[in-house]
């Protein structure tokens, strides 16, 4: 949940990350996009001490090797983008009951965060992995929207 939140992850990527993809002394992780090019997605301090107290269980539990799946399913194997979404639905409907979180809904979370914190849609298309910036000004129309209310408001001529 919180790679999702924090980076922008999509659940393929997510699922297909091992232990050695990650690097925290840069802070971050190695993904393979759509379209099989690899890219470095960051993470900050928070996401690296989550990162840390998971892979340190992870020790505890003697399942660490630096070439396995960073995440596992109950039966030690690979976790499937099916349980990642069943986990995420899981936890979601504890925190909101009435609203459908999928993993994606938290991709774009944060994306929509990224693009409120920067206003730079061009960022928040890179960082999310689209190959046309339309297609991420397409879902985050409403947010320019209201950037353009907002800078209509921004500048008095006479005070």
């Amino acid at each position: 949940l919180t790679l999702f939140l924090t980076t922008g992850i999509r659940v393929s990527e997510l699922v297909s990350l091992n232990i050695n993809d990650v690097d925290f002394k840069n802070g971050c992780f190695k993904v393979t996009r759509k379209g099989g090019n690899q890219v470095m997605l960051y993470f900050d301090d928070e996401t690296a001490g989550a990162l840390t107290a998971y892979l340190d269980e992870r020790k505890n539990r003697g399942n660490y090797d630096l070439s396995s799946p960073l995440f596992l399913s109950m039966q030690g194997k690979r976790i499937s983008v099916r349980s990642v979404e069943m986990m995420v639905k899981k936890y979601a409907r504890i925190v909101s009951p009435l609203k459908k979180i999928s993993p994606h809904k938290l991709r774009s979370t944060y994306g929509t965060m990224l693009y409120q914190e920067t206003g730079d849609i061009y960022l928040v298309a890179d960082v999310l992995g689209h190959k046309d910036v339309n297609t991420t000004r397409k879902h985050y129309a409403a947010m320019s929207e209201d950037n353009r209310k907002r800078a209509s408001k921004a500048i008095k001529l006479r005070k």
